[in-house]
């Protein structure tokens, strides 16, 4: 049995409401950077405001949301007063808690007031973290004020603080005009980031309210992906990072995984790999604890190898350029681990022997952490795609990964049977759900298959295929840049400029030559000026 105002919520729940993935950025410490209007509010009696947070600073006393009146600029403000401490004020009045709000990771915070009963709230991730009891019991929040996102008002619209200015995105923010319970603030928080959740009654301020606002300075609205609700809405998406040539600390996936367990004696990564890079010392993933930025890695020294609480195993295998394969990586405490490519076990060995893996972490998909979440690396950065990276809770046998190889079955998901087992401890959608920072995007369709993965929805595209023979070879000769016609650069072999050329979409031309002893081709997206130069070879596409 259960409430009828919890059955209204849940139906309600099943509707999809509109700018669920649309995120608002806030690339710097800026008073320029906001949204600021005049949402018409009456005279409120209760209040809840929640929004989704990603946070790009590790100073003090910034934030987000700011609702000022005449007289009284903090009648309502929500953002941390110190680093990790959330906190509401209300008509002067505040109150805080810790939370540990982490940099770069999606976290949702609620607050909530009731001037009735004087009890005020803080949530984050669902749950309640600060019950304040008396709290401005009998207080009215003043009608006709002016709310700015992403700065704190010191007067009415305005005398903004660039060392209070919000850094970082923010997303489904809304505001409603009681005092939304502990079940209603789980159930948002566990509908998920695209926000397929709302109440029995609608928010006086609703997200696409703020989304349809003026933006300021900087600020801008990023179209992260799409919000499908699908069984498995991973299936099929690829996660891209851009290529060498615009390599950047800035493309990453990263999160606090929950292992289901506080500590763990072995593991298994698997995923299929595709770089789009041809220097050496980039990886893919990390895994980094306090005192132990090294506790996991993956990726290539010169060749494909996997570190454990800072030793290493490499293979003798240098990957090629625009190929996919297909990796695992199994490791356990009390045996030997070993490495896999294509199915096939490529090395095998003792490493970090009766060590231990403790929660608690970061996992960054695209940077090597050299410090907890950070001090990232621009030249270890991965260049490249990946597909259905799944890491399981005990280390696979050579038949397991084969099935997961499944015969280069790109398509094919985790076999069922390490499901039923409940040995998947960190599922591919698991990344889906999050959203990429930087130039990182996941892709499907036309999209991926131009960057050489397969179509995963049985699409007969030979038409469109990449044709080698429509390639035509100018000796001697140098296309140049037209206005924003530099689409980067390739380094490797000319048949791999061609592929990752072709896989851009934009791509006309390249021009090749050798630079620092490397074979260096120039991607431009036209054909239509050249010059003569003795050591370039250009090469157009003429289909």
């Amino acid at each position: 049995m259960f409430a009828f105002g919890t059955l209204l919520l849940a139906l309600s729940g099943l509707v999809a409401g509109e700018g669920h993935n649309r995120i608002l950025n806030f690339p710097s410490a800026s008073t320029a950077n906001y949204i600021s209007f005049n949402p018409g509010l009456p005279s409120l009696n209760g209040l809840t405001v929640c929004g989704w947070q990603k946070k790009a600073y590790s100073d003090t006393k910034r934030y987000w949301f700011s609702y000022a009146v005449s007289g009284s600029d903090n009648e309502i403000i929500l953002g941390e007063r110190e680093a990790g401490v959330y906190v509401l004020y209300l008509g002067g009045s505040n109150y805080g808690v810790t939370v540990g709000a982490p940099e770069n990771q999606w976290i949702h915070v609620c607050a909530t007031w009731d001037s009735a009963s004087g009890v005020s709230t803080i949530s984050v991730n669902g749950e309640i973290k600060k019950t304040q009891e008396n709290f401005k019991k009998g207080f009215s929040i003043r009608r006709d004020g002016n709310l700015a996102i992403g700065q704190e008002q010191d007067s009415v619209g305005g005398r903004f603080d660039a060392n209070q200015a919000f850094v970082g995105r923010l997303s489904s923010i809304n505001v409603w005009d009681y005092a939304l319970n502990a079940s209603d603030i789980a159930f948002i928080y566990d509908a998920g980031f695209c926000g397929y959740s709302t109440t029995a009654v609608d928010p006086i301020i609703s997200y696409q309210d703020i989304l349809s606002q003026d933006l300021h300075g900087d600020a801008t609205i990023v179209e992260e992906r799409s919000c499908m609700d699908l069984e498995d809405p991973s299936d099929g998406q690829v996660l891209r990072f851009p290529p060498q040539s615009e390599a950047s600390t800035a493309n990453f996936l990263q999160f606090t995984p929950d292992f289901g367990t506080d500590e763990f004696l072995e593991f298994s990564i698997c995923t299929w790999f595709f770089k789009t890079y041809g220097d050496q010392g980039r990886y893919f993933l990390s895994y980094a604890q306090s005192g132990l930025d090294n506790s996991i890695i993956l990726g290539e020294q010169a060749t494909l190898g996997i570190w454990v609480s800072g030793s290493k195993m490499l293979t003798d295998i240098y990957l090629d350029q625009q190929t996919w394969y297909h990796l695992c990586f199994t490791w356990a405490s009390d045996s030997t681990s070993a490495i896999y490519v294509d199915g096939e076990k490529v090395k095998e060995g003792d490493l970090a022997k009766g060590k231990t893996k403790t929660s608690g972490g970061v996992l960054n998909i695209g940077q090597e952490q050299d410090s907890v979440g950070g001090r990232y690396d621009a030249n270890q950065a991965f260049a490249g795609s990946l597909y259905n990276l799944n890491m399981f809770n005990i280390k696979l046998t050579d038949e397991q990964v084969s099935k997961v190889y499944a015969n280069g079955t790109f398509c094919k998901k985790v076999p069922d049977e390490l499901w039923e087992a409940g040995n998947v401890m960190i599922a591919y959608n698991d990344l889906y759900s999050l959203i990429p920072d930087g130039d990182v995007s996941f892709d499907d369709g036309e999209e991926a298959w131009r960057h050489g993965a397969m179509h995963c929805d049985s699409m007969d595209l030979d038409e469109d295929a990449h044709k080698p023979d429509c390639w035509v070879m100018e000796e001697k000769t140098e296309y140049k840049n037209k206005k924003n016609g530099n689409l980067g650069y390739v380094v490797g072999t000319v048949d791999e400029a061609k592929a990752a050329c072709y896989a851009t979409g934009a791509c006309k031309t390249l021009t090749c030559y050798q630079k620092g002893g490397e074979n260096r081709c120039d991607m431009k997206s036209s054909f239509e000026k050249s010059n003569g130069d003795k050591k370039k070879t250009s090469y157009t596409y003429r289909c």
